[in-house]
């Protein structure tokens, strides 16, 4: 009996740890480029489901995504590289407002992520990135809390790791409940594994007030520990900067 719960444990911890997206569905979402369109893949940014169904305007066409949560759609001017709004619906989700950017003929990103409706006291802060680095850690830390994958995953009553992923792609979800209001929380990206740098790819999204409240891009560098945001009374402030390494590692 003790070996099957390990078992069940251990397996549920290997698909918590998983990501959203694998390097060989990505890469064939690249090969699709060869027959002269682009897939885009939008996913629910907990339990990395497809969301089925959901209406998404990319620009002025409008699709509705299959079974796998995927659109099809042509590929852009080569000779023009731009940003194309891509908006999101579905019903029970957080309408998704986002921008696509175009470069040499290819979209530069279409894997997207949609969060579940929140109550107006939740905050919802979801990390995703390319397929390297290969770990990145979120971390919302207080003088009083410290939620992350090495840290406590999870705090009655405050807040939760809703999900970890170790092989690039993300995400990475911490869902609030109830954040004390005099306490300020710093929400924190942590570059896991060593060599090579964060990257544009990386984001984060921060959905609050039962809407996407905002999109960071992380920047292209080789600190390791950046903080993106503050969460202090209920009010969101974003300023990236770079932190010491011991404030993610402590």
């Amino acid at each position: 009996m003790l070996k099957k719960i390990l078992l069940l444990a251990f397996l549920t911890l290997s698909l918590w740890a998983k990501s959203c997206w694998t390097s060989v569905e990505v890469a064939s979402f690249a090969q699709d480029e060869f027959s002269d369109f682009a897939r885009f893949s939008i996913k629910d940014a907990i339990t990395c489901k497809p969301i089925k169904g959901a209406l998404v305007k990319l620009g002025e066409n409008i699709y509705k995504t299959d079974k796998n949560g995927q659109i099809k759609v042509p590929l852009p001017d080569v000779s023009v590289d731009k940003r194309i709004s891509i908006k999101m619906r579905k019903k029970g989700y957080i309408a998704a407002d986002e921008k696509v950017m175009t470069v040499f003929g290819s979209y530069w990103n279409n894997l997207f992520l949609m969060s579940k409706d929140l109550p107006l006291t939740s905050t919802r802060i979801v990390l995703s990135w390319g397929n390297t680095p290969q770990d990145l850690d979120l971390h919302l830390i207080s003088n009083n809390a410290h939620i992350s994958y090495r840290h406590k995953q999870s705090i009655r009553g405050l807040a939760k790791l809703d999900r970890d992923a170790q092989s690039g792609f993300g995400p990475e979800t911490i869902t609030t409940t109830n954040l004390d209001k005099d306490d300020v929380y710093r929400v924190v990206i942590y570059k896991y594994t060593s060599g090579g740098n964060l990257n544009d790819k990386g984001q984060v999204r921060v959905y609050a007030n039962s809407k996407l409240n905002n999109i960071v891009r992380l920047p292209n560098t080789k600190s390791r520990c950046i903080e993106v945001a503050t969460i202090h009374n209920n009010k969101i402030s974003y300023n990236t900067k770079v932190l010491d390494d011991s404030v993610c590692r402590n």
